[in-house]
């Protein structure tokens, strides 16, 4: 949990409520949940989205859905994400693969597959120095989670699909992930193997897959 709290503080760094007057209450909802205290958090940014101005409400929701998202609240957190994006939240990558994974957490695979191929869209327009390792990770782990989302709905023709693009596309990762981030683990225990990487996976799925 204390990686995905980072993720949220990164992600709310630099927000337009600091240099919009509005105070520091975005920035002591960012405080807060960096520290896990929710409570206090919820507070701020609820405040936050009361605000007039639409870029600070955006801002708001978006510390709301992070809120919610790191108490596993995930329908609260997939309403506050898609607030934020309707009240002209920055549409980031990042963003959009938070809202598509709390659509898969609550099964709503449809608004889970527009996010993340509005996620990939923005991650694959990254290109030279713009594009990180992390914004290559994130863009794999999107693109599995569309052949999953597919699977979900029992639509094979588009899972096996997505698993080809995917598989064209895929680039060897030499981080070891945290579960909680992308990428998964790996765990060895005396001979035993538990694979739970991105590839690992992936590799389950792709028999599920050829078995159809």
């Amino acid at each position: 949990m204390m990686i995905r709290k980072k993720l949220a503080v990164l992600m709310l760094t630099g927000v337009t409520c600091l240099a919009s007057g509005c105070g520091n209450v975005v920035k002591d909802g960012t405080e807060a949940l960096g520290e896990g205290r929710y409570d206090a958090a919820e507070t701020a940014f609820e405040e936050a989205t009361k605000n007039g101005n639409k870029e600070v409400a955006a801002d708001g929701y978006q510390g709301l859905g992070m809120t919610y998202y790191e108490q596993e609240e995930y329908d609260k957190a997939l309403e506050a994400f898609q607030t934020a994006l309707d009240q002209g939240a920055e549409q980031t990558q990042e963003l959009y693969n938070l809202t598509a994974v709390c659509a898969m957490k609550t099964e709503d695979y449809a608004k889970a597959l527009e996010c993340f191929q509005a996620g990939i869209a923005l991650a694959e327009s990254k290109t030279g120095d713009d594009k990180t390792k992390a914004d290559t990770a994130l863009l794999q782990e999107m693109e599995y989670n569309v052949i999953v989302c597919y699977e979900q709905q029992a639509d094979w023709e588009n899972a096996k699909s997505a698993m080809k693009q995917y598989q064209a596309d895929e680039v060897d990762l030499t981080l070891k992930e945290d579960k909680d981030l992308i990428g998964g683990f790996m765990l060895k225990v005396g001979d035993h193997v538990y694979d739970n990487s991105l590839s690992g996976k992936m590799r389950k799925l792709q028999q599920k897959l050829t078995w159809r």
